[in-house]
């Protein structure tokens, strides 16, 4: 209990510093939301008008607390373009997750496939492969996979549409082919960090004693499986904690394939300076990995009991 109620206060606490600090670089930013409604040719008047009718000449603490009460009641305003910001990532919300989900059926099969193909023969073919396929992903950026994988898969082949987003109720078939280029790219890039990381523990474990003295005995498969579970414990930490990254890092890869999902909806929040809508999207998004780490740590801990273990002795 003392665990969980440290970890209850550890996420309040940093949503509060999350929220005030998203708050106030978007209120203290040059020009607010007032100037980019309003327009270019807008006169002082007009803009004063509309900063009045926002709420923007209110005092910025007494807009933070506003938001934090809105916000943890549930509550949510309508954002300064007029969209209801429940409903908004709601739907907005459900498209990332489907992109998310997706990638990690791709990135989390293949990373362990490739390790296990590896784990048989050190220094070998596929183990020089993999590793220079994480080195080569890991060090591109996202946007240029993105145009790659455009360019052979649409452009070349023509076998998904470039850009666009269609809704499972629109036809499964074509929902898949709108997602498939996306999710493989977010598949790439995270694959690329669950092969160096499951490998290189793997390959740590497949030292050890008992693995040694199974594979003298000829029982390689056996502790292959003996290794595999120990190894996976940083990998499935890594794989809890790298969903809400997903929805997190996902901006950029919406941004080129034009998807309505949560991260392209910060980016245009953010270029609108919809303050309310940026700081409730990021709060959630730390939310999120608050979340998924302590579900990490519980994994991790029902994998290998030894943790639990040693973080008992530590507590003590």
């Amino acid at each position: 209990m003392k665990k969980v109620l440290r970890e209850i206060l550890s996420i309040l606490l940093t949503l509060l510093v999350v929220s005030f600090l998203v708050f106030a670089l978007s209120s203290f930013a040059k020009g607010d939301a007032s100037y980019y409604l309003a327009g270019e040719n807008a006169g002082p008047d007009e803009v004063a008008r509309l900063r009045s009718t926002l709420g923007l000449d209110r005092p910025f603490l007494c807009r933070y607390v506003l938001f934090l009460r809105d916000f943890f009641l549930l509550s949510w305003p309508v954002s300064i373009q007029g969209f209801d910001i429940r409903t908004l990532v709601v739907e907005r919300g459900l498209v990332t997750l489907e992109l998310s989900f997706a990638a990690l059926l791709m990135a989390v099969p293949f990373s362990i496939f490739v390790c296990l193909v590896s784990a048989r023969r050190r220094n070998g073919l596929c183990d020089v492969l993999s590793s220079a396929y994480s080195v080569l992903v890991f060090s591109l950026p996202s946007f240029l996979i993105s145009l790659g994988l455009m360019f052979v898969f649409s452009y070349r082949l023509r076998l998904f549409p470039i850009s666009g987003f269609v809704r499972v109720s629109d036809g499964l078939f074509y929902n898949i082919g709108s997602i498939f280029l996306p999710s493989l790219t977010l598949a790439m890039m995270h694959s690329a960090l669950y092969i160096r990381v499951l490998k290189k523990s793997l390959f740590r474990e497949m030292g050890e004693p008992y693995v040694l003295v199974a594979v003298s005995r000829g029982e390689g498969n056996a502790a292959l499986e003996q290794a595999l579970r120990p190894a996976s414990v940083p990998f499935i930490s890594l794989v809890f904690q790298s969903v809400a990254s997903l929805i997190a890092g996902s901006a950029v890869v919406e941004t080129v394939f034009a998807l309505p999902g949560i991260g392209s909806l910060l980016v245009n929040a953010s270029l609108s300076r919809d303050v309310d809508l940026v700081t409730t999207l990021v709060m959630l998004i730390s939310l999120l990995i608050a979340v998924f780490s302590i579900i990490s740590e519980i994994a991790a801990a029902l994998i290998d009991p030894r943790i639990l273990i040693r973080k008992g002795g530590r507590d003590e």
